[in-house]
This record gives structure tokens, sequence and C-alpha cells, in this order.
């Protein structure tokens, strides 16, 4: 319910923020703000995991998985240039799901019906680069550190366990950015990610969209 709530209230901001302004409004001229270069913003979208094939231990059959979930992400920052900045952001990446039948014959399951889940979500700090390719479409790329917890929950015939972990690793992404008219204060953005959790660095890439507004 808490992750279907802030997917709402996501969809409801990146609406509202992405809505195009008049046209009147873009051709305003908005004095500098001391805040100038500082921004924030949302994205939506799906990541895949392939957490449900690292347990897999060669025993199971009838295997049903959800390896791509919706995850979001909230950010903000500070344009330094036209050619990078630097921010920090709060990431949620889906809850994945395996269920299946054991044969017991693995060194993972008992045997019997089982089934696994897999949460996470992380902080992180990072630097971009910028390059502008036309008025209106910058390339850009991102490198970070990410400080991520995962919860993964298991139930083998109704033993039910979970186990908590936490830790940091490297996230990169890349996409573009496109001023839809309000030049330099509401843009798209579409971008594609990776990055590993859990202590068995389970892979995870995304990839969505969502607006950035930035300050005059």
């Amino acid at each position: 319910m808490k992750m279907k709530a802030a997917i709402q209230i996501g969809i409801i901001l990146i609406l509202a923020l992405g809505s195009s302004a008049p046209r009147t409004l873009a051709q305003m001229w908005v004095p500098e703000t001391p805040a100038k270069g500082l921004f924030g913003g949302a994205t939506l979208g799906y990541g895949h995991s392939d957490v449900t094939d690292d347990w897999d231990d060669g025993s199971l059959s009838g295997r049903s998985t959800d390896t791509s979930e919706p995850v979001y992400k909230l950010f903000g920052g500070y344009q330094f240039c036209p050619y990078a900045s630097v921010g920090g952001a709060y990431s949620y990446f889906g809850e994945f799901r395996l269920s299946a039948t054991s044969d017991g014959s693995g060194n993972s399951w008992t045997a019997g019906s089982i089934s696994g889940e897999q949460e996470s979500d992380g902080w992180s700090l990072f630097f971009q680069g910028r390059l502008p390719i036309s008025e209106r479409w910058t390339f850009f790329g991102t490198i970070g550190w990410i400080w991520w917890e995962s919860e993964e929950r298991y139930n083998e015939n109704g033993f039910v366990s979970s186990a908590s972990e936490s830790g940091d690793s490297l996230t990169v992404s890349g996409g573009f950015e496109f001023d839809h008219g309000l030049k330099d204060r509401i843009v798209y953005i579409f971008e594609l990610g990776h990055q590993q959790v859990g202590d068995d660095d389970y892979n995870v890439i995304t990839g969505s969209a969502g607006v950035i507004y930035r300050m005059p």
C-alpha cells in the first residue's frame, strides 16, 4: 500500500508539472533568483531484476515469476554549468516475486511449495555530465553511489522467514532531456539505469520517464 500510494502521488506530481504551459508563459521574461541552478524532479517506470533466477537452485519446477515491477525516483540537485550537475536521489526498485515447487535436490529450498519476495530501495549521491545536442534535446550520463536496503521474504511449505540486508554500490544511468517550450524551467526526462542491490548483488535495470523543474 505504501508503494502504491507513493506511485499515485508521483503520477499526480508528474502530470501537474509536465502539463504544457501557455505559450504566453513560455515567452515571459523570468528574472533570475538566488536559487538559479537548483532543480528537482520525479520519474516513474519499470524495473527488471534477476533475483528470481539467482533463487533457482536447480530444484524448481512450475515457476511463476514477477520480475518487472513499478519503480520511482525522487531527486534534486544543482546544475553549476551547462555541462555538469550534482545531486541526490531516493529510489524505490520494486518488489520481485517467485513461486514454484521444489523437489528438494538443491541447496536452497526444502521439498514442497515455495515462494520468495525481494524488495529494495536506496539513497544516492550522483554526478551528471550533460551534452546539449540541440536547442531542445540534451543527452546526459550519470554516475553515483547508492546506499541501499533490501528485504527478502520466504515461505517454504508454510514456514515463513525473512532477511534484511543493507550495503552500498555503484549506480549508473543515462538518457535524454526534452525541453517542451518553457525553456530551462520544465523539461521531460527519459532514463535507463543500472544498480546492484542485496548481498548477492542482484542486478536491477530500470527504464523511466518524468519531469524536472529548474529554478529560474
